[in-house]
C-alpha cells in the first residue's frame, strides 16, 4: 500500500555509510548487516561500559535548529562534547574510573549523538583507539548501545574468560509494540542435522547455547497467538543462510562457523489487520484516498494510516489492541483524488457517530467497502506517455499543474488542490483524475542524472542545459480545460528510449 506513514526502525548495524545529497547537501546514515558480539569484540580496540557525567554546551546561538545536523559550528542539542566515566572494561587498557571525552555526532552521520538526558545512563561502546585526535568517537552502526538494549552482548562479555573460543548461537526475542508480554520463558528450538536443542529466553529475552558443532542450523521460534515473526529483522542477521533461505519465518536457516558465533534476533509484530476498498458512487475504485485508524475515544495514540492504490485497496495492520474508528481524508483538503471533506466510516461527520472497531491480537476485519460522500466532480484524462521514438515510458509521472496557482503568483513547488498526478503502467498508459472546471497544463515528468543512460545524446544535452545534478525532464505541456473526459492523449519526451547504464559496484 502507498503508506503516508514512514515506519521507524532503529539504526541497523555495521559500517556502511550512505550520504544522500540534496540541493542543501543533507546527510543520512544507513548501516549494513548486524555483526555478532564476537565480530564486534574482535574488531574493536576498546570495549567498555561508560556513564556520561558532563556535557560541554555550546552558546545558545550555536545550537542546531530542530532537524538539522551538527556542522562544526552548530551542534545537535547544543552539545559540543560529552565526558563519560568508565564503569566496566572488557577490552583495552582503560581502567574503571577513567574519564573519556567523546565528540558530538551530527544527528544522522553514524556518530553517537549525546544529550543532557544521557547523564547517569549507561552505555556499552565498541570503540577504535583514536589516533592523533584527543577525543573518542562512538559509532551508531555496529553493536554500541545503551546497556538496557545490550543484554545479549553483556551475557557473553561478563563470562568471556569461560566461553572464549567456544561456538555460540544466540539472539534476543522482543515484541515490537509494548503490549505487556513477558520476554522470559520464550521457547526457541535449534535444529541441527543430528540433534535438536530447545532453549528458553531469560528475563531480558536473550537465548544462547555454546559448543555446538559448526554447520547449518534451523531456528524455530515459538510464535505467541496473535503475533507473527517480523521478516525485516531476520534479514538483518549476518548469520542468515541466504543460499537456502526460502523466505519461511517458521524455520530460519543460519550458518555457524568453527570457533565463531551465529546470531538471530527474533522480533514479533502484532498479527491483525483492517482491510477493504474505497469506491466512487459509480462503483469505480478510487486511488490515492488516504485514511487513518484512530482511537475511538479521541485520545492521542498511534495513528495507523494507508492510501489506496490502483484497485482502491487499503490495509491497516499491526494494530495495538483497542477501540478504533476510521477517518478518511483527515486533513479535510479536497483534491482530485479526494474530492470530499473529512468523514468517518461509514459516512459520519463526527467521530462520536462513527462505527467502532474493537481490534485485538489476531483479529482480522476485511472486505470493508467505503463510499465517500462526493462533494466535487472530477473528469478523467487517459492516454499514453512515450519517448520520441514511440516506445512507452513505464513507471514515470504524468502531472497536471493548475493555472490558478500560476496566475496567483504562488511558489511553483507549493501544493494546489487542483494539481494531480498519476504513474504510468508498463505500457506507458496513464489515467488521471482532475477536478472539474480546473484549467492548467498536463505533461509527462521524470528525474534523471548524467550517466543514467548509455548513448543518449539528446538527453545528455538536456541534462547539460539544466542547472541541477538531478534535473527534471518534461514533455511539451498540453493545455487542459477540465470540462469533459479526455481519451487517447499522447505525451512525448523530446528524446528517444535509451538503454540504462550498468551500475558499477
Amino acid at each position: 500500500m502507498l503508506s503516508r506513514h514512514l515506519k521507524q526502525y532503529s539504526i541497523l548495524p555495521l559500517f556502511l555509510l550512505i550520504f544522500l545529497l540534496s540541493s542543501r547537501t543533507a546527510e543520512a546514515c544507513s548501516c549494513g548487516l548486524r555483526p555478532t558480539v564476537l565480530d564486534s569484540f574482535n574488531a574493536s580496540d576498546v570495549v567498555v561500559v561508560v556513564s556520561p557525567v558532563y556535557v560541554e554546551k555550546a552558546e545558545p546561538e550555536k545550537t542546531a535548529a530542530p532537524g538539522r545536523m551538527s556542522d562544526g559550528e552548530n551542534f545537535v542539542d547544543g552539545v559540543m562534547s560529552t565526558t563519560v566515566r568508565v564503569e566496566q572494561v572488557f577490552k583495552g587498557t582503560l581502567k574503571v574510573g577513567d574519564e573519556m571525552i567523546f565528540s558530538q555526532g551530527g544527528g544522522a552521520d553514524c556518530i553517537w549523538t549525546f544529550s543532557e538526558e544521557d547523564i547517569g545512563k549507561k552505555f556499552l561502546f565498541y570503540l577504535g583507539q583514536p589516533e592523533g585526535f584527543p577525543r573518542w568517537i562512538a559509532g551508531t552502526c555496529g553493536r554500541s548501545n545503551s546497556v538496557e538494549h545490550a543484554a545479549d552482548d553483556l551475557l557473553y562479555l561478563t563470562k568471556l574468560d569461560k566461553v572464549r573460543n567456544k561456538t555460540r548461537i544466540s539472539g534476543t526475542v522482543r515484541f515490537r509494540r509494548g503490549t505487556g508480554e513477558s520476554l522470559a520463558g520464550r521457547k526457541i528450538r535449534i535444529i541441527g542435522t543430528k540433534q535438536t536443542q530447545e532453549l528458553e529466553t531469560n528475563d531480558k529475552g536473550v537465548y544462547e547455547i555454546y559448543d555446538l558443532p559448526a554447520g547449518r542450523y534451523l531456528i524455530e521460534p515459538e510464535v505467541p497467538k496473535g503475533w507473527k515473526v517480523a521478516r525485516f529483522w531476520i534479514e538483518q542477521s549476518r548469520s542468515l543462510d541466504r543460499k537456502t533461505n526460502d523466505g519461511s519465518l517458521q524455520r530460519i536457516p543460519i550458518i555457524l562457523e568453527a570457533n565463531r558465533h551465529a546470531e538471530l534476533d527474533v522480533v514479533f509484530d502484532i498479527k491483525n489487520a483492517v482491510r477493504g476498498h474505497i469506491y466512487d458512487p459509480l462503483g469505480q475504485p478510487m486511488k490515492g484516498v488516504c485514511l487513518d485508524l484512530i482511537p475511538a475515544d479521541g485520545t492521542k495514540g498511534d495513528y495507523l494510516g494507508d492510501c489506496t492504490e490502483k484497485e482502491g485497496a487499503f490495509e491497516l495492520n499491526e494494530i495495538p489492541p483497542g477501540d478504533y474508528v476510521i477517518v478518511v481524508n483527515n486533513d479535510g483538503k479536497m483534491t482530485s483524488s479526494e474530492p470530499f471533506g473529512t468523514f468517518y466510516y461509514p459516512k459520519a461527520l463526527k467521530r462520536e457517530q462513527a462505527t467502532v472497531f474493537n481490534i485485538g491480537l489476531g483479529d482480522i476485519v476485511e472486505n470493508l467497502e467505503i463510499y465517500p460522500p462526493m462533494e466535487l466532480k472530477t473528469i478523467t484524462v487517459e492516454g499514453v506517455l512515450l519517448f520520441s521514438d514511440g516506445k512507452p515510458v513505464a513507471d514515470e509521472s504524468v502531472v497536471f499543474k493548475s493555472a490558478r496557482k500560476q496566475s496567483a503568483g504562488n511558489d511553483e513547488d507549493e501544493e494546489d488542490s487542483n494539481d494531480a498526478r498519476a504513474t504510468t503502467d508498463p505500457k506507458g498508459r496513464f489515467s488521471i483524475k482532475i477536478l472539474q472546471g480546473a484549467n492548467g497544463s498536463l505533461f509527462g515528468h521524470m528525474y534523471t542524472y548524467d550517466g543514467e543512460f548509455e548513448n543518449c545524446p539528446k538527453l545528455d544535452r538536456l541534462i547539460k542545459q539544466a542547472d541541477s545534478d538531478v534535473p527534471e525532464i518534461n514533455t511539451r505541456p498540453l493545455e487542459i480545460r477540465a470540462t469533459t473526459d479526455l481519451y487517447g492523449v499522447e505525451l512525448k519526451f523530446p528524446f528517444p528510449s535509451c538503454k540504462k547504464a550498468k551500475m558499477s559496484r
